[in-house]
């Protein structure tokens, strides 16, 4: 049976598990060393796109109300190591929900190759190639990501991490999450959440539904060796497919969990890349249903709560 949705909500407003803001207070651990190599994309074949649009006339990111002239590939294919990216994550677009978002798909892509467990996050070479874009496109983005010495300590310590000899805390911590990522992870929550939903009902998510996001990155591992919210949510059920190109399997970087209430009106997301970064999109087709448990939990903690609101008519 599917559960209410006003326990999960109860459960991110009120376990200390959960962030108290909707951007990630501690930062992303890096790799510190990254081989160049240019990024490249393939392009879809005349005959296939048109066939694709036939099938699929309407945006599924905005609502429906207008034609789609374009696929989207989401999650970016630029994530994906070795040009394979997992089949069946193409989309019906218009122009300006694909072309609209090309800054935000470039961060994201880089954010989701930190790896600083396994180091598996370069295995192509091409990670240095997207810090080069981003960086081009964001000048002096990466000085800012810089903690000082006096936060770099306090993250290590925090997070029990350890310069090696000769090696600054600076050198050994990880860095900021600034805004600029925080947007691009909203900007991927919310049209994965609706390309998933659109995948798996055949139905566009409506302009008057609402979606909330919680996100976090690798902080947590360090701290526990797992997502918090991940552990809180394991009981609900959902579609968890594996997923491939070609037979080989794409779970290590992208994987997700899908769960939907029997009418289609009530979605879980639960994404995780790697070992970057992962989040939690709550949707309702039908207005003013999450709005309305958020404004009460509002009132009841004093808390804005740790949700950034991806689409809703009523909530900021």
């Amino acid at each position: 049976m599917w559960p209410d949705a006003t326990h999960y909500f109860d459960i991110g407003f009120r376990q200390e598990a959960l962030r108290t803001s909707e951007t990630p207070s501690a930062g992303l651990a890096l790799r510190s060393v990254w081989p160049p190599q240019p990024h490249t994309t393939m392009g879809v074949s005349k005959k296939h796109r048109q066939a694709f649009l036939n099938a699929h006339p309407l945006c599924a990111f905005c609502g429906g109300k207008a034609k789609a002239t374009t696929i989207e590939h989401c999650p970016p294919r630029a994530m994906f190591q070795h040009r394979h990216w997992p089949e069946g994550f193409d989309f019906p677009a218009c122009a300006a929900c694909n072309q609209g978002t090309d800054d935000q798909d470039l961060l994201v892509a880089m954010l989701a190759r930190m790896d600083p467990f396994e180091e598996k996050g370069d295995r192509d070479g091409r990670l240095e190639g997207l810090m080069k874009m981003a960086n081009k496109q964001n000048p002096g983005m990466f000085s800012k990501m810089m903690l000082s010495v006096r936060e770099a300590r306090r993250q290590n310590r925090e997070l029990g991490l350890k310069p090696a000899p000769g090696q600054t805390h600076q050198e050994a911590s990880g860095v900021k999450v600034l805004d600029e990522f925080h947007q691009a992870v909203c900007v991927l929550a919310r049209k994965l959440a609706k390309g998933i939903f659109y995948r798996e009902t055949g139905t566009v998510f409506p302009d008057e539904g609402c979606l909330l996001l919680n996100w976090f990155t690798n902080a947590d591992l360090f701290r526990s060796g797992k997502y918090p919210i991940f552990e809180l949510l394991k009981e609900l059920g959902g579609n968890a497919p594996q997923l491939q190109r070609s037979g080989k399997h794409l779970n290590d970087q992208f994987e997700y969990k899908s769960s939907l209430s029997p009418e289609k009106e009530f979605l879980v997301l639960q994404a995780r890349f790697g070992n970057a970064f992962g989040f939690v999109v709550f949707g309702s087709t039908l207005p003013r249903r999450l709005e309305a448990i958020v404004e009460r939990l509002r009132e009841q903690t004093a808390r804005d709560g740790p949700f950034a609101v991806l689409q809703s008519t009523s909530l900021k």
